[in-house]
C-alpha cells in the first residue's frame, strides 16, 4: 500500500490501521509495542501520520490494560502528531461501554454486529456512542461470509440455526436473481448514524463490484423478505475473547 500511494497527495485519502493482535494467539497491548507498531506502520506506508489507529480485538486481554496502558500510550503518540484519532475495535457489545465508562476515545469499530441478521450495534450501542461523541465504525457487512454464496468457513462460530437461516436467505435472494452479498452490503451502508462500513477482499473485481452495488438502490421488498427469514435468529451471535469480556 505504501508503494501504491507514492505520489498520491496525502490529504486526498485517510489511513486507518490497527494494532495489538499479531497472530491468532499473539497479543501485545503494551505501551512499548504500541509505539513500535505505529512507527512500523508509518515506515511501511511512507507517511508521517496516520488518520486513525485502533486497538484491535481487545476482548482477548484484560480490559484494564487497555485503559491503563494502551490508550494512554496512543494519546501520547497522538499528541506527538503521528496519529489524528484513536479508538478500539472488537466483537462483544460489553467492551464498548466498559471502556468508555473509564476513559474516552475518538472512534470505535464494531464488526459483524450491523448486518442483515444482527443489528445489535444500532439497537444497543449507536445512541450511546453518539452521546459520548464517539465516531461509529462498522465492519463485516458479510459477517465472515455468512451473508454470501461462498462456502462457510470451518472457523465460523455462529450457531447452526443462524447458518441455516443464512443459507435459506441466500437461496431466496438467488430465486429473485440477486446475490445476498449485494443486499447485505447495501443494508450495512444504509445507516446514516454509522460513519463508515469496512469490507475487505484480496480480489480487485470484488471491490469494483461492491462499489457498483453501493451506488444502486436497495430493494425494499427483498430486504423485508430476508429480514423475515432471519427474524427467528435475529441478533444471535457467539462469544469472543475472554469470558469476562462477554
Amino acid at each position: 500500500l505504501g508503494l501504491a500511494l507514492k505520489g498520491v497527495p496525502r490529504e486526498s485519502y485517510p489511513l486507518c490501521t490497527k494494532l495489538g493482535r499479531y497472530d491468532l494467539r499473539h497479543f501485545d497491548f503494551s505501551a512499548k509495542r504500541v509505539a513500535e507498531s505505529v512507527d512500523v506502520s508509518l515506515h511501511r506506508l511512507g507517511t508521517d501520520h496516520l488518520d486513525i489507529v485502533l486497538c484491535h480485538d481487545i476482548e482477548f486481554v484484560p480490559m484494564q490494560q487497555i485503559v491503563d496502558e494502551t490508550l494512554p500510550a496512543l494519546r501520547r503518540i497522538q499528541q506527538a502528531g503521528k496519529v489524528r484519532y484513536i479508538g478500539f475495535s472488537g466483537y462483544p457489545m460489553k467492551i464498548f461501554r466498559w471502556i468508555l465508562e473509564r476513559t474516552n476515545v475518538d472512534c470505535a469499530l464494531s464488526y459483524n454486529q450491523y448486518t442483515l441478521q444482527n443489528t445489535r450495534l444500532a439497537d444497543e450501542l449507536v445512541p450511546y456512542l453518539k452521546a459520548q461523541g464517539v465516531g461509529v465504525m462498522n465492519a463485516g457487512p458479510f459477517s465472515a461470509r455468512l451473508l454470501t454464496n461462498a462456502p462457510l468457513p470451518a472457523w465460523l462460530k455462529e450457531p447452526e440455526e443462524v447458518k441455516l437461516a443464512a443459507r435459506r436467505a441466500a437461496a431466496h435472494c438467488a430465486s429473485r436473481g440477486v446475490d445476498i452479498a449485494k443486499l447485505a452490503l447495501q443494508f450495512s451502508l444504509g445507516n446514516a448514524d454509522i460513519a463508515t462500513t469496512v469490507a475487505g477482499s484480496a480480489n480487485p473485481d470484488n471491490i469494483r463490484k461492491w462499489a457498483q452495488w453501493a451506488a444502486e438502490p436497495i430493494d425494499p421488498t427483498l430486504l423485508t423478505e430476508v429480514q423475515a427469514i432471519f427474524a427467528p435468529v435475529k441478533n444471535l451471535g457467539h462469544r469472543e475473547g475472554l469470558p469476562e469480556n462477554n
